[in-house]
């Protein structure tokens, strides 16, 4: 199992001096993956956690030219409020200059005033997130692209550089609905949903899996873990109930042998929103004390 630390780009701990620490703090802890967290304009009343949030992108590849091995990812990219081709840009760029280093997770989105405020139409979504998945992957790998779909058209064009990686940045879907499963089955190379219980992750990706049909899906998990520490249930910013991980040592273990099982192979864990210095500690103490008993 791959173990990634959720890196904290917003709320309190959305500054420069906790993300560069716990960035630094998590690849020499050995963790596995960096991922930042999208949002770009709240509405007022929808403060927490994302009324203050450093753009996703742009953090990530700060946190780029400060590490050398841990892989960097954005759990996830609201796609649809976005122009494809800047963005397959941007990507393929910073996928460059961090050696290859770079996954990226999307999704549909949820925040319907967040779409307006970006000139982005929300009812559509779905279906232009499917299209503009395409495109990226067309783009960060074909020598000659030439795309024509209902929402993006190019030919004779030339697209520069292309991702080092030879099938592009691996692309993951988050959410658990299931239009994000089938997108994870059959356009993307990985499931990441956020805050599910065992038994909805377990029957999850078991349908992902027959939507695949044979095709190799990563299975993943994003949660909020603490360890010596019972954690009750959240709710997302979006409002959905979502379950976390803590307990003592053999507990949390006995949580994740429950997902492993069901095929968890990558947990992207957030530690909370205290201060960096416990933030740290709590990724220090999963590091020693659980994560040799799951790899």
């Amino acid at each position: 199992m791959q173990f990634g630390i959720a890196l904290p780009n917003f709320d309190r701990l959305g500054t420069r001096d906790a993300v560069v620490e716990i960035a630094r703090q998590a690849e020499a802890l050995g963790y596995d993956s960096l991922w930042t967290t999208d949002h770009v304009m709240m509405a007022k009343g929808q403060e927490e956690p994302y009324g203050h949030i450093l753009e996703a992108l742009t953090t990530l590849t700060y946190v780029a030219a400060l590490t050398e091995r841990v892989r960097l990812g954005v759990s996830v990219i609201v796609l649809p409020m976005r122009e494809p081709i800047l963005f397959a840009k941007q990507v393929a760029t910073l996928d460059l200059l961090s050696g290859g280093r770079v996954m990226m997770g999307f999704g549909a989105g949820w925040n319907e005033r967040e779409f307006r405020y970006l000139g982005a139409e929300f009812g559509n979504r779905g279906k232009r997130l499917d299209e503009y998945l395409r495109v990226l992957r067309h783009l960060w790998t074909s020598p000659e692209p030439h795309y024509e779909g209902e929402f993006v058209q190019f030919s004779d064009a030339l697209f520069s550089p292309r991702s080092p990686q030879p099938n592009g940045p691996p692309i993951v879907i988050g959410g658990p609905s299931a239009a994000a499963m089938r997108r994870a089955a059959t356009l993307a190379d990985g499931w990441q949903p956020s805050g599910l219980a065992p038994e909805k992750f377990t029957a999850g990706a078991q349908r992902v899996r027959e939507l695949a049909n044979g095709r190799k899906v990563e299975i993943q998990l994003r949660l909020h873990t603490r360890v010596g520490q019972h954690l009750p249930d959240i709710h997302s910013a979006a409002g959905a109930v979502q379950t976390t991980l803590s307990g003592s040592v053999d507990e949390v273990v006995a949580r994740l042998e429950q997902y492993r099982a069901a095929g968890l192979t990558h947990l992207i864990s957030n530690f909370g929103d205290e201060t960096p210095e416990a933030y740290i500690e709590h990724m220090r103490r999963f590091a020693r004390e659980v994560r040799p008993r799951l790899t």
